[in-house]
């Protein structure tokens, strides 16, 4: 008897015996007449990356067999870990007996049982055995996991990496709640596989009862598809299907469902998209989207978007220049939507281009756009634009900044059935040239005051451009949306398209103030105004920008640390200073006591807004973690200007190591077109490893 470390049991080179064995123990001793080795105390044996710990290892080289006792564990070189009381195993660790097994698989998943089989270095068949990714109380003797399956027999397939079960049981807090003579499911360290997914049923006022059974379908390493049957009892059959794949220049996502409805019609949608390089400098994409109905998917579950958008680009980025061709179509979801109205535009070219700094640091800029635009009813417009420019930046010896613009642009339209207000409608060529000259400057005062710092910056911009350079022949087709605001004060040309331009002698000035603290908080505010030489028709009554001075626009943000943010932003008259848009947006508390985010949004009915009219809305939203794993929420959406709740909704949540209870319930007040208001019930359960099941009900 001897100590020994890491000693080694060769086998003979002309021989075809296995590989050699590992040892390392504290004790060793080797009979030559059985060749026979037994280890003691701390034995660590290996062989072809498996490794075995137990407190006493005999190990047969006649026999090639291993039997080990006391504290045993087998680590396989994909990293799951066999305990057990006794092994007797081959020396290739591939065939062998347990007693008292207990296995840990990937995410802390383990199999326990009496006793098991272990063949071809693949298969362990175990008996009597259990199943379960929970954890148990160690300070409870008789505490079980949230859930476990109990069976028979389990089959760990190492290989297809499966595990399968013989006369299953589902507990539920040591409780049965279901049977099954047989039951398959991924290892844990599966990510995909094809098979069945968890299945789905509820009921909702639009289809009534319904019942989900989707199937994936693991095609191969770049792609896959998920089937979704679906039977509802008031509208039939509903067939969903979801197609990924990746290439080694991009990837494609399509997805798309159909049915035949209670009126015997087919209907159905598709939302498809791909994005693909073609070299370093251009890539190209599509986006598909089209319904059958503009409340099919709102019907169906499968969203509630405005407008459906399709659309196929090529674009290159190489340098400092950006190119882009692409053509739209449109499908509106809303009331009012008319198809014959929509336009399709192709196609839409763009090209932006700048050169390095030169002397002074100045820099020149191209800008090119092309856009064809047609209808099956209404106006159509064929656009070429192209704008050059010249830009001068200065930073003087106090710390101000002064930068000189200067560009022309020239727009030339081919168009059709534009509309005009007190004349026939126009059809020809119409066109205009618009020369601009601005400047901007700004000078922060920086002032330290102990760990705090606070800047101060007056900021100023004038623009000139000739009047009348909106003639009523152009279509506006792509500067319709527009909100004079903060963010574009101080822009050259407050429009976000090229249909329309701001015109004439126009100047903006503002004060931008904050105050910064050492850790990342911050306080700040901004307030301006803008003065336009001629009052006309440029903007819209009630924009703000539609008499000489402007509204007052302001912004103020306050962020001292983790637990508060909130921003308010406000345009207010000229003359009253009555507000006519307040949007505030607060986050307050943390998720440990109580998470609250809030947004107030208020536009009067003279606020000039192109997408609603007047509005005075309420959200709220509130969060708290009450534990380790309970979380819950509650929120609504209120109608402040009719008095009238839109929507409201809780939910709760339960996540721990192994299971997931997510349950919400939603109550909407609104109608869009021929769907009502409604009540819905959703619940999801999910078994960590196995899959999950969830269900929804509404009325």
């Amino acid at each position: 008897m001897f100590p020994a470390h890491a000693q080694t049991a060769a086998a003979d080179p002309q021989s075809q015996e296995a590989p050699a064995i590992l040892f390392s123990a504290d004790e060793v001793d080797y009979n030559r007449e059985l060749q026979t080795v037994t280890a003691r105390g701390n034995v660590e044996i290996s062989r072809e990356g498996r490794i075995l710990l137990a407190d006493t290892v005999n190990y047969d080289r006649t026999q090639d067999v291993l039997t080990a006792s006391g504290n045993v564990s087998i680590t396989e070189p994909s990293g799951e870990v066999t305990f057990a009381s006794y092994v007797e195993i081959s020396g290739d660790f591939k065939n062998g007996i347990v007693k008292d097994i207990y296995v840990l698989l990937d995410e802390n998943t383990r199999i326990a049982g009496s006793g098991a089989r272990r063949s071809q270095g693949n298969f362990t068949e175990i008996a009597k055995a259990v199943y379960s990714p929970c954890k148990v109380c160690a300070d409870e003797e008789d505490s079980t996991p949230l859930w476990r399956i109990r069976a028979a027999r389990v089959l760990h397939d190492a290989n297809s990496k499966t595990v399968e079960y013989k006369d299953a049981r589902l507990e539920v807090a040591g409780v049965p709640i279901l049977y099954t003579p047989y039951f398959q499911h991924p290892d844990p360290t599966v990510k995909r596989q094809s098979g069945l997914l968890a299945p789905s049923f509820g009921s909702t006022s639009y289809v009534g009862s319904y019942f989900s059974q989707p199937y994936y379908w693991a095609i191969d390493n770049s792609k896959d598809m998920t089937f979704t049957p679906t039977y509802t009892m008031d509208e039939g059959p509903v067939l969903a299907t979801e197609y990924r794949q990746r290439f080694d220049s991009g990837e494609m996502e399509l997805y798309g469902s159909t049915t035949r409805d209670s009126d015997d019609r087919w209907q159905g949608h598709i939302d498809a998209e791909g994005r693909f390089d073609i070299d370093p400098t251009w890539r190209w994409g599509f986006d598909a989207e089209q319904a059958s109905q503009k409340t099919y998917l709102s019907r169906y579950g499968f969203g509630s978007p405005s407008v459906l958008t399709s659309n196929l680009f090529t674009e290159g980025f190489r340098d400092s220049s950006y190119t882009r061709m692409d053509g739209y179509y449109f499908q509106g979801l809303k009331s009012d939507d008319d198809r014959d109205r929509t336009p399709i535009v192709l196609p839409h070219m763009q090209f932006h281009g700048q050169t390095e700094p030169a002397k002074y640091g100045s820099f020149t800029t191209l800008d090119l756009d092309g856009l064809s635009l047609t209808r099956e009813d209404g106006a159509d417009s064929h656009r070429v634009s192209a704008k050059a420019g010249w830009a001068l930046p200065y930073v003087g010896s106090m710390g101000d900044v002064t930068k000189l613009s200067l560009s022309v642009r020239s727009d030339n339209y081919m168009v059709s059935d534009v509309e005009r207000n007190g004349k026939s409608d126009y059809s020809g060529y119409t066109g205009r040239i618009l020369p601009l000259a601005a400047i901007d400057w700004q000078m922060p005062f920086v002032s330290n005051q102990g760990k705090y710092h606070q800047v101060i910056t007056p900021i100023a911009m004038a623009a000139w451009s000739p009047n009348g350079g909106n003639p009523d022949e152009i279509s506006n087709e792509d500067s319709l949306s527009f909100e004079f605001d903060d963010i574009n004060l101080f822009s050259h040309d407050r429009f976000g398209g090229i249909d329309r331009a701001e015109d004439g002698f126009r100047t903006s000035y503002g004060l931008e103030w904050g105050i910064y603290g050492p850790e990342g908080g911050y306080t700040s505010a901004m307030f301006g105004q803008s003065y336009r030489a001629n009052a006309n028709d440029t903007f819209a009554a009630g924009s703000g920008l539609d008499e000489h001075l402007s509204d007052y626009v302001g912004r103020v943000t306050v962020s001292p640390n983790q637990y508060l943010d909130l921003t308010y932003r406000y345009r207010l008259d000229n003359e009253n200073l009555s507000a006519r848009r307040n949007q505030v947006a607060a986050t307050v508390g943390s998720m440990d006591t109580l998470r609250v985010n809030t947004t107030y949004v208020h536009f009067t009915d003279d606020a000039g807004s192109e997408e609603f009219n007047e509005r005075e809305e309420f959200y709220f939203r509130a969060d708290r973690q009450f534990s380790d794993f309970w979380s819950g929420m509650a929120y609504s959406r209120y109608d402040v200007d009719q008095g009238d709740p839109l929507e409201y909704g809780v939910g709760f949540v339960y996540e721990d190591e192994c299971f997931i209870f997510d349950g919400r319930i939603r109550r909407t007040f609104y109608q869009d077109q021929d769907l009502g208001e409604s009540d819905e019930f959703l619940f999801r359960l999910v078994f960590k490893t196995l899959g999950e099941f969830a269900s929804s009900a509404g009325l």
